[in-house]
């Protein structure tokens, strides 16, 4: 069976090189004061949408200020903060600083399955293999039936080579007991990954029967995968349609209607992902939606964007040279 390669959905921020998976809302150090714990949640922020920027040394800056704030106490917050400034050291290249954090993380708590799975993330980047699997194995082995982290160690181990062992895991996967709605879900996900068409509509259409809408974004993307767009696009509009504002699928769309040449509508749906509050990625959405109209040949627009673009994000050369090649059209 020939496979597409399919374009998977993130709930992170795409240059998030880890998603962290266990992350959920997170409670509060009970031992701060007011006054301490507004800068630390202002902080965090700032260090976050300093990652969605791109900022990486600048996202370690923040959240160590974050957790300059704790007085000495830990609490999800610390732990929470602690796991992003990991991430973020992991993608600024510093390896060491990320491993360190880690193990501050396993020694306070050695049943951390986060801090096991950014660990084995950071040592498959540091080209210690043998250790990313025994973290990745004990991260899984916390976590149980975990579809997301299985998923997760998936994307890291298929993108480092380790195509195999990856692909083991998505068999081990397969083998989760489970009939509610997200039980389904997740294994036509994964039969949509493998390539294995006919059981991923299986498993999706009795997920969405039981009422599960996420499961139409992946049978939207069962579809696409066999050349079926038709089909797939009515399947988009009712995902976004009952699960409101979600950036990640909305740019995913528009990127995919760039590859298929249909500037038109990969420009609404950047448009609409822009929309949102903080949106993720925002530097490079509004670079694709400059483009989108210089493919439209609609150069008005493009130059307006571009104008605006520039006074956000003055260094990014590459911009500065288009906007000269702007000015002639």
């Amino acid at each position: 069976m020939d496979k597409k390669k399919i374009k998977r959905i993130s709930t992170k921020n795409a240059a998030f090189l880890l998603a962290v998976v266990l992350l959920g809302s997170v409670g509060m150090a009970g031992c701060q004061n007011e006054k301490a714990l507004e800068n630390q949640q202002a902080y965090r922020k700032i260090g976050i949408n300093k990652m969605n920027e791109g900022d990486y040394k600048g996202a370690v800056e923040s959240f160590q200020k974050a957790l300059d704030q704790s007085l000495a106490e830990v609490g999800d917050m610390e732990l929470d903060i602690c796991y992003y400034k990991a991430t973020a050291q992991y993608n600024n290249s510093d390896t060491k600083g990320a491993i360190a954090t880690c193990d501050a993380l396993i020694d306070y708590d050695d049943e951390d399955a986060t801090a096991y799975f950014i660990r084995g993330c950071v040592y498959l980047k540091d080209g210690n293999s043998e250790n990313a699997q025994k973290d990745f194995e004990k991260a899984l082995a916390i976590s149980g039936n975990h579809y997301k982290l299985y998923l997760s160690v998936y994307d890291n181990l298929a993108g480092a080579g380790f195509t195999n062992e990856a692909e083991k895991l998505l068999s081990k996967a397969l083998k989760f007991k489970g009939d509610k709605p997200e039980d389904y879900r997740e294994r036509g996900h994964i039969y949509l990954i493998q390539g294995d068409y006919d059981n991923a509509r299986k498993e999706l259409d009795i997920a969405i029967n039981k009422g599960d809408t996420k499961a139409l974004l992946y049978l939207a993307q069962v579809y696409d995968a066999q050349g079926k767009s038709k089909k797939a696009q009515p399947l988009y509009e009712n995902y976004l349609k009952k699960n409101g504002s979600d950036t990640a699928t909305l740019i995913t769309m528009s990127e995919m209607q760039m590859e298929s040449g249909n500037y038109q509508e990969a420009l609404e749906f950047f448009q609409q992902a822009l929309e949102a509050k903080n949106p993720e990625n925002e530097k490079q959405l509004r670079r694709n939606e400059i483009i989108c109209y210089e493919y439209l040949l609609d150069f008005a627009s493009a130059k307006e964007k571009m104008s605006s673009y520039l006074e956000d994000y003055p260094e990014d050369e590459e911009a500065q040279r288009e906007n000269i090649f702007l000015q002639t059209r």
